[in-house]
């Protein structure tokens, strides 16, 4: 597949264009709808359900943020509705993430049934009601979860979503990609979740069956067992599709197109930068970590830039592809600006993915650097003290 390349300067003005638009129209809309979801969050009856649902607000908000910048890729009008739509799918996955991963928790059918609400969150045609008491909805996501007050949170999400959902104009043709796209997210999340007490086979199984995904040409990256299920768990995918059926002119086949362009690739290495700076942490745990699996941080770099390459490729070859390899780049800038990207395994990985993904990565790295400093409290401050006693808390229950 070829793709014209755009010159230096129109990759600068390009990028600058997305980085107003995220800045002016995107960033004041989604910290508005996490500060909301932050108060709700507080009111959660149980104890263990309200620390994790806070926790993914506070310590790690960036994560919701970032899915906002998938509202670049929509038209203007009606891009708030995008945004909390984003927003609120963002917040339900972290915190869908957070109570599955733990030891109690990991049972696979505790965790498809949580990830139920993943599939039921961007179904249109569905509504899920509140039970009078405010307590587990109908759909029963905690019917095999050890706590189950969550106060109607995570069914208040789904609904949030499904509202969201439904005013997307082109929700009917995207529908049937959004609807593979969540439940593949849900499935390969619990499973990964599961290895923890079921062992790594059942999710080499289910990465096996995804190896040729239908209607997408076979990936040019050859891809390894846990690298099909690191892109399984990613939710970025989702993000891309609520966009393209926020344009009124979208089709069944664009969204066919775009779904299968992050699915593998871009799903893949934005799920292994992740594991890749959580590595030094799940080292010390029990958390499954995918790039453990590489033999050394060799083949771990050349496999990473195989990867990059074939995302950078993909993304550049949808409509708006110039919007959809600058958010490549500020997912990879993301993950490599934490302090853990400077570890012994992760320098070679970072130099080879930052070289495939073309220079302006560069500059977004350093604007991501500053970003995370200015979201962390002075280090010796009682802020910082607490944030990092409470985030070693939930990883010694990894």
């Amino acid at each position: 597949m070829r793709i014209e390349r755009m010159s230096p300067a129109r990759e600068v003005s390009a990028v600058l264009a997305v980085a107003a638009s995220y800045w002016l129209t995107i960033y004041p809309c989604a910290r508005r709808e996490i500060r909301r979801w932050r108060r709700r969050a507080g009111e959660i009856g149980d104890p263990t359900l309200r620390a994790h649902a806070v926790h993914k607000l506070t310590g790690e908000r960036l994560n919701p943020e970032a899915a906002a910048c998938f509202a670049v890729l929509a038209p203007l009008r009606g891009r708030g509705r995008l945004v909390r739509l984003m927003v609120d799918f963002q917040i339900a996955y972290d915190y869908l993430d957070a109570i599955n991963e733990q030891p109690e928790s990991a049972p696979l059918r505790n965790g498809l049934q949580l990830h139920r609400a993943l599939c039921d969150a961007v179904d249109a045609a569905s509504t899920v009601q509140m039970e009078a008491d405010a307590g587990p909805s109908p759909a029963g996501y905690y019917r095999y979860h050890p706590q189950h007050d969550d106060g109607g949170y995570l069914t208040a999400l789904v609904r949030a979503c499904q509202a969201g959902v439904r005013a997307l104009p082109s929700v009917k043709a995207v529908q049937p990609a959004l609807a593979l796209a969540a439940g593949r997210c849900g499935e390969a999340q619990s499973r990964n979740h599961a290895v923890l007490v079921e062992g790594q086979d059942q999710l080499a199984e289910w990465a096996a069956a995804h190896a040729d995904p239908g209607g997408s040409p076979a990936p040019a990256a050859g891809y390894l067992w846990w690298e099909l299920a690191a892109a399984g768990i990613s939710c970025l995918a989702i993000h891309a599709l609520f966009a393209l059926a926020a344009c009124a002119t979208s089709t069944r086949e664009q969204a066919e197109r775009v779904d299968a362009a992050y699915f593998p690739s871009i799903c893949a290495l934005s799920a292994l930068l992740d594991s890749l700076i959580d590595q030094p942490h799940d080292a010390a745990g029990t958390n499954h970590s995918f790039v453990s699996h590489y033999s050394t941080p060799t083949m771990a770099a050349r496999r990473f830039a195989a990867i990059a390459s074939e995302a950078r490729v993909l993304a550049s070859a949808l409509s708006k592809g110039a919007r959809h390899a600058i958010i490549l780049a500020g997912i990879a800038s993301f993950y490599l600006s934490a302090p853990e990207a400077s570890s012994e395994l992760a320098r070679p990985v970072a130099a080879r993915t930052l070289d495939c993904l073309g220079p302006t990565t560069r500059p977004m790295l350093a604007v991501m650097r500053w970003r995370r400093r200015s979201c962390s409290p002075p280090p010796g401050t009682a802020a910082a003290r607490r944030k990092h006693h409470r985030s070693s808390r939930i990883r010694s229950q990894r």
